[in-house]
């Protein structure tokens, strides 16, 4: 049913105004070629082939939807589609270009330190899982005791949840339940990985346990990203570390994917009003539209509403206040009254203005302009799309220190939760996204500096391991591979 959704998808899209774009497949040609030689990096186990996860990220974000939904795009005007693609190129071309820069900077900055720990992989466990517990008791206090419904929250977005709490909150108990939320995101994510890293059975069958209880918590709870934030480091170190055969990792991710695909469609259709008719149905697939396809990746289309937004006059380039509001979002409102309220102005002109009582926002649902769409919010139609591709070349710098670091599984762990975090970035570079590692960072760093005052000052370890995607070896633990 999905590949003859896709067929037809395609013989509409060849019918659309996206086709007719010479620039849609001047941006395909240059993805292709950055793409490949990411490959190739990634053959002679170069780590700078890491750059594939933000390709991949362009792709998904800017090439698929104007695919599966074509006809969403034959009323945006041609020249918008082709400034549109041109933007892509250049956010592709100031990626690629300041890369070498970025990776040179970042790896040669000297490292705050980076210990062979000593931790054995059932001790970093038992920390995380103390940290898992603190919170999920916490989380079943807010939801009254009610741990079934802490666990799996079938209301959606109109009931309570663990870390549910209000789009505005200027008092401190909201920023500490946006804390705990964060928090507890980069927990679920740290079991995702640990479970390959234990010795032995019994620890193992504990972290998959924790880790599968709580995956239920981010799919109902309606958030796409806070779940695949939690999920994608697991399957990421399954396809590095995982046991099986390369040819059934590739199968067990391909029907991972479609798993994915499906269910997020009744996640969109049902988050709102809640899961409980659709669980009481013999049929599920009754209650959704069979030609559904997934939605949410229409950034091209953003894309050319920034511009439009743009040129209507009604803001002009925030030359990077707009980053600024969202890197100082963390300040509780408590703190800082006035604090600015991210991406409304944007969506109230697309038209999500409320009215009445629908929210303290004074929209009935934000916008995200892209990760490219951001860069041109920030810098202007040019160098907006080229400030986001420094901006993600940084980040991909960072995420190949952590990679070098990989004798550390503390410091492996970082890697496959920023790793997992990139796809997401593709919708917005914030650190609405970036919490969760954010928080692991403090903890790896945290029980770093405890076992060099534990054990004395030990040996830092050296950033200059080269890729091996084969048997790698890991300090703090054994790999399953």
């Amino acid at each position: 049913m999905m590949i003859l959704s896709i067929f037809t998808s395609f013989d509409v899209f060849f019918q659309s105004r996206v086709s007719h774009e010479l620039t849609f497949y001047l941006a395909v040609v240059v993805l292709v070629v950055l793409t490949a030689e990411s490959c190739v990096k990634l053959l002679n186990r170069d780590s700078v082939g890491i750059t594939i996860g933000v390709y991949v990220t362009v792709f998904a974000w800017y090439f698929v939807d104007p695919v599966l939904n074509p006809e969403q795009y034959d009323p945006l005007p041609s020249s918008s589609l082709g400034q549109s693609y041109w933007q892509v190129i250049l956010f592709l071309i100031g990626f690629r270009v300041f890369m070498p820069i970025a990776i040179r900077w970042i790896l040669h900055r000297r490292s705050p330190g980076v210990f062979d720990t000593h931790l054995p992989p059932e001790q970093i466990l038992r920390g995380v899982a103390a940290i898992w517990l603190f919170l999920f008791i916490i989380g079943i206090a807010r939801m009254g005791g009610d741990v079934m419904g802490a666990v799996f929250p079938l209301d959606g977005r109109a009931g309570p949840t663990m870390w549910g709490r209000g789009a505005v909150e200027s008092s401190a108990s909201g920023f500490l339940v946006a804390f705990g939320g964060y928090l507890f995101n980069a927990v679920a994510a740290f079991l995702g990985v640990l479970v390959f890293f234990q010795r032995s059975t019994a620890w193992k069958l504990l972290a998959g346990a924790m880790f599968a209880i709580t995956l239920p918590y981010f799919f109902f709870a309606g958030a796409r990203s806070h779940f695949l934030a939690a999920v994608l480091p697991f399957i990421l170190t399954y396809l590095f570390y995982g046991r099986h055969l390369l040819i059934l990792k590739l199968a067990i991710l391909a029907i991972a994917f479609l798993c994915l695909n499906e269910g997020f469609k009744f996640v969109v259709a049902f988050r709102g009003t809640g899961f409980r008719e659709l669980l009481a149905s013999q049929n599920p697939y009754e209650l959704i539209d069979q030609d559904a396809v997934q939605g949410g990746l229409n950034m091209t289309q953003e894309l050319c509403f920034v511009n439009a937004y743009l040129e209507s006059g009604d803001t002009s380039p925030a030359y990077g206040a707009r980053y600024l509001n969202e890197l100082l979002n963390f300040i509780p409102r408590m703190i800082w009254p006035s604090k600015p309220l991210i991406g409304i102005d944007y969506a109230k002109w697309r038209g999500f203005e409320s009215e009445g009582e629908d929210g303290d926002t004074g929209v009935n649902t934000t916008i995200s302009s892209g990760m490219i769409g951001g860069g041109v919010l920030n810098f202007g139609k040019i160098f907006g799309p080229i400030a986001a591709g420094i901006l993600m070349a940084l980040w991909t710098g960072l995420l190949i220190r952590w990679w070098e670091q990989r004798q550390s599984v503390l410091r492996l762990v970082l890697f496959m939760l920023g790793a997992g975090l990139t796809f997401n970035l593709g919708r917005d570079i914030t650190l609405l996204v970036l919490w969760p590692v954010v928080f692991a960072y403090f903890f790896v760093r945290l029980t770093e500096n405890w076992t060099s005052r534990r054990f004395g000052r030990l040996p830092q370890m050296t950033t200059a391991v080269p890729v091996n995607v084969g048997t790698m070896q890991v300090v703090a633990g054994r790999p399953s591979q």
